[in-house]
């Protein structure tokens, strides 16, 4: 995977060096083009391996809408940014299989219940947190506002509509529903993170 990461970042210098030499950038862009290209790259990638893994567990429309659900959403709720690109695809990859292991699990138990269960600590999660903050990128106040009413609207939108949803395609509810509880886990680990870093500083 180091191997891959290096390629990534390889390719995204060489692209960026290419347009400097060939004057579409100035000089100064050339750290911002290359780290915009290493994004593109390793989004397809995530891509990728999800949908990759969907296909070996048989279910890449499950995988699908895993992957479109858990990055429209957290564009606005935030959430855990893993360090580095390769933690960020192992995160990935394993919240995909969990979901994609549960669901079929839980297949069988789906309805109204279930998912309410299951989306109750996504809706909270979003209510008392949303939007959360990339640690080490602080957000504007303007851009926190709008991100926060984005955030609880979709939340509410996609908590009632799933639970409709489960009535008429209860297997696909349940794949909502559990990518919806990712990614609250996902609020709630960062919030944790946030906390202790907090009271690290206090302390020093």
């Amino acid at each position: 995977m180091r191997l891959v990461i290096g390629m990534i970042q390889f390719i995204s210098s060489s692209i960026a060096s290419c347009l400097f030499r060939n004057g579409i950038i100035d000089e100064e862009k050339v750290p911002v083009c290359q780290y915009g290209f290493e994004l593109i790259i390793s989004t397809a990638i995530g891509f990728f391996l999800v949908m990759l893994s969907g296909i070996l567990f048989g279910r890449a429309f499950s995988a699908l809408i895993f992957y479109s659900l858990f990055v429209v959403v957290r564009l606005f709720t935030g959430g855990y940014h893993a360090s580095s690109h390769l933690r960020c695809k192992t995160v990935l990859v394993s919240c995909c299989i969990s979901v994609l292991v549960m669901s079929e699990l839980l297949n069988q138990y789906s309805g109204i219940l279930l998912n309410t269960i299951l989306l109750i600590p996504y809706l909270t999660a979003v209510i008392m947190f949303a939007p959360v903050e990339h640690i080490n990128i602080p957000m504007a106040e303007e851009k926190r506002i709008r991100n926060r009413k984005i955030s609880v609207i979709t939340a509410i939108t996609l908590t009632s509509a799933n639970l409709v949803c489960c009535i008429f395609i209860p297997g696909i509810s349940v794949v909502i529903s559990l990518t919806l509880l990712v990614i609250a886990v996902l609020i709630i680990i960062s919030k944790i993170q946030e906390r202790r870093k907090s009271d690290y500083e206090k302390d020093c």
